[in-house]
């Protein structure tokens, strides 16, 4: 015949033995802590960036296209061209790093009109190295972006104005407002300015004409290791403790333990 099983004896002799679960989760805790312990420790370099917006040229923009705007500027400093120049730059100075490793390593993190860049490696002056070469390269991106979203927006002023010249000469063709001899010519000039302006909008990358950025600090070398995934380790070691006590208290092995002594 079976033995009948009361769940609330069990959980009585569970209950009774609760320092034996204590000790189990103590214990896995511990353990967590000591492969926490035996990891390669991580330094965490970070750099900022202060953007901004010239509304004296851009006029009112709602807080959607100021985020847009920032986003957008942040994306090209997080784009896989720059993180690959990165990865190029380790390589040329023998940085084991390559873009899959440094994509992983890095993040960017926005307060308010600032964006952080933040880099994780082994070693802290690497990790420095690496942090300010992405915001340098970054940089230069930009900077590049930001030229041509001027000439964008310059064509797309000259277009505005072909289109209305030649709105007036459709009205108006034999004695022409606009200094064009003709329509052909007229349609001519705004067909080659239009592919001019998708060339530098491409370009652009889609950056705001009316950015304004500056690097507000570089990284320097971490002094002390982050604690990255400390807590989990622990967490997860004291959990295997509990669960392992409860184990070991639900086959009675304690109990019978008690009775010998």
């Amino acid at each position: 015949m079976l033995a009948s099983f009361s769940p609330r004896e069990k959980m009585l002799s569970i209950l009774t033995y609760w320092w034996v679960m204590a000790a189990a989760g103590i214990l896995g805790g511990l353990a967590g802590l000591g492969i926490y312990a035996l990891k390669a420790p991580i330094y965490e370099a970070q750099t900022s960036i202060t953007m901004g917006i010239d509304f004296t040229r851009t006029g009112y923009l709602g807080q959607y296209d100021k985020d847009l705007a920032l986003g957008t500027a942040a994306g090209i400093i997080y784009s896989t061209e720059v993180m690959q120049q990165v990865a190029d730059a380790a390589h040329a100075f023998n940085i084991p790093a390559d873009y899959q490793t440094l994509h992983k390593a890095a993040t960017i993190e926005r307060r308010s009109y600032e964006w952080i860049l933040r880099l994780r490696f082994s070693d802290p002056n690497q990790a420095a190295f690496l942090a300010n070469r992405w915001m340098d390269l970054g940089v230069v991106a930009l900077d590049k972006a930001y030229q041509h979203a001027l000439t964008a927006d310059a064509l797309e002023s000259y277009l505005d104005a072909l289109e209305s010249c030649l709105e007036q000469v459709a009205v108006n063709a034999l004695v022409p407002i606009c200094p064009y001899n003709s329509v052909g010519e007229l349609q001519a000039i705004l067909s080659t300015t239009e592919e001019q302006f998708f060339v530098e909008k491409q370009a652009a990358r889609n950056l705001f004409p009316g950015m304004t950025y500056k690097v507000s600090q570089r990284a320097t070398p971490p002094l002390e290791a982050v604690l990255y995934g400390r807590n989990n380790l622990v967490l997860a070691g004291l959990l295997i403790g509990l669960l392992a006590g409860i184990a070991v208290v639900s086959t009675g092995l304690p109990a019978r333990f008690q009775k010998r002594n």
